[in-house]
């Protein structure tokens, strides 16, 4: 109950006479007693006083955040209907009067998150005062973490003529709209609008003219897409060595639209990777329990305890192809040769044992303690990755570093060694070994699952390395 409101107080029941045989001095006896009791409810200086809490205590008050569930469903793989419209509230309340445009009627302000500002300070940047915005925040602030707000953020705020927000529209991105809106009796009302999208499946074929990215980008496709690719192949594929000319590549990706233009991708469903070195599939399975992940034809998963290569291969990396070159010669470790700054990542999950200066031969190095008696070591690094320090745990795939020249290299390079129980193995032969199968119970759909996408890859068309696709 509001704090502001006056607080009726009353007897638990009322005070009746009783019809017959009552006494006369009992009945004085109780009206003596409630007098006794309400003057000491009300005049007593030890009575607790209750007053409302001030506008200003209010405004300050904390909003309790909650952040909204991300939904985790996905589309239908094979749906390519267009969405149907979803059933929204109007976007402004009945109460609010509006223009011919459904526009709140008032001054329009607008504008986006700079960096160091706040959504107040923003606000205030457009006009509209700390007093005005806060509840209008705090609204917002059961649908939506702030915390999570990001540089160039768009927002819009109508206002009336007194100068109140009559409606305040918040968008991250083309998915993520947020609204609050207000009644005549300025009680602000916030929420999530829904975003109708569509779904289609695309198939990408493409030959390699020089790198991953440059050959994706000629085919049509986003260098996003392309580190998706990389990702899921950096068990099997080292894309610093193991690219060459000519090798091509297969992909089975949703793709995710509104308003018929297209926002990002979705899953990649199936995926092959063709070259001198052999060739790789990986598919996409979710199984009838909603557990998914990503597995060979041969339904192991992709997943091992260590990855080809230590180098994260991003699009630097590709556009300085020519100048990357990796060495093992007669020692069991890999010396890579990279741009200054290309990200080393972990091999594998472990805990830090070394991080920074490590003599004048290896220079600032990295060491990581593996399960099973296994340490990886990255040395000659230009530095350390921030916050990395001795005793923190890691996981597969984090950066831990950046190629340098420290050391006794005469140029810049990562040697990379890995060790059993102290002794030094040979790094190009880890982690041929498959990951954890497919049940037989799930093999059956499994293999149904494969098999139609497996087809859907076979039959996307190859674009040559003198082809271009818009």
């Amino acid at each position: 109950m509001p704090l502001d409101r006056p607080i009726p107080l009353r007897s638990s029941r009322p005070y009746r006479r009783r019809r017959s045989g009552g006494s006369g001095g009992n009945a004085a006896l109780v009206v003596l007693a409630l007098g006794l009791a309400n003057y000491a409810l009300f005049f007593s200086d030890s009575a607790e006083e209750i007053s409302p809490p001030s506008l200003e205590e209010r405004l300050q008050a904390p909003v309790p955040t909650v952040v909204p569930v991300p939904t985790t469903e996905t589309p239908t793989p094979r749906s390519t209907e267009p969405a149907q419209d979803v059933p929204q509230r109007p976007l402004i309340e009945d109460s609010v009067p509006v223009d011919d445009f459904g526009d709140p009627i008032g001054r329009k302000v607008a504008g986006k998150l700079r960096s160091g500002r706040t959504i107040l300070r923003a606000l205030q940047d457009e006009g509209i005062d700390s007093h005005t915005a806060l509840p209008l925040v705090q609204a917002m602030e059961r649908v939506f973490d702030f915390r999570s707000a990001q540089v160039g953020d768009r927002f819009e705020a109508w206002l009336d003529d007194e100068g109140q927000v009559r409606r305040f529209r918040y968008e991250q991105n083309p998915l993520e709209v947020y609204e609050v809106t207000a009644s005549l009796g300025n009680a602000y009302a916030a929420r999530k609008i829904p975003v109708p999208t569509r779904v289609e499946i695309a198939r990408i074929g493409c030959a390699i003219k020089s790198s991953l990215y440059e050959s994706m980008s000629r085919c049509g496709e986003e260098h996003r897409l392309g580190s998706r690719f990389i990702d899921l192949f950096a068990w099997d594929v080292d894309f610093f060595t193991d690219v060459r000319q000519l090798d091509e590549f297969r992909v089975l990706v949703e793709k995710i639209s509104v308003d018929g233009q297209f926002l990002k991708y979705g899953r990649i469903l199936a995926a092959e990777y063709e070259g001198k070195f052999g060739q790789h599939r990986i598919v996409h399975y979710t199984d009838p329990e909603g557990e998914n992940g990503y597995f060979t034809p041969e339904g192991r998963a992709v997943h091992r305890t260590f990855l080809k290569s230590p180098l994260k291969y991003t699009r630097m990396s590709a556009e300085h192809q020519t100048e990357l070159r990796a060495t093992g010669g007669s020692m069991p470790s890999m010396a890579y040769y990279a741009e200054v700054g290309t990200p080393v990542w972990a091999v594998a999950g472990g805990t830090v044992v070394h991080a920074g200066p490590n003599g004048e031969r290896r220079g600032i190095s990295v060491t990581i303690k593996h399960d099973n008696g296994f340490t990886s070591t990255y040395s000659h690094l230009n530095r350390v990755a921030r916050k990395l320090e001795p005793g923190m745990v890691v996981n597969q795939k984090t950066v831990i570093g950046y190629v340098g020249q420290t050391g006794q290299a005469a140029e810049p390079k990562l040697r990379y060694s890995v060790r059993k129980n102290g002794q030094l193995l040979d790094a190009r032969r880890l982690g041929t070994t498959g990951g954890d199968p497919i049940t037989p119970e799930q093999n059956e759909h499994f293999q149904s699952v494969v098999n139609e996408r497996l087809e859907a890859l076979e039959e996307t068309e190859i674009i040559g390395i003198h082809d271009r696709r818009s």
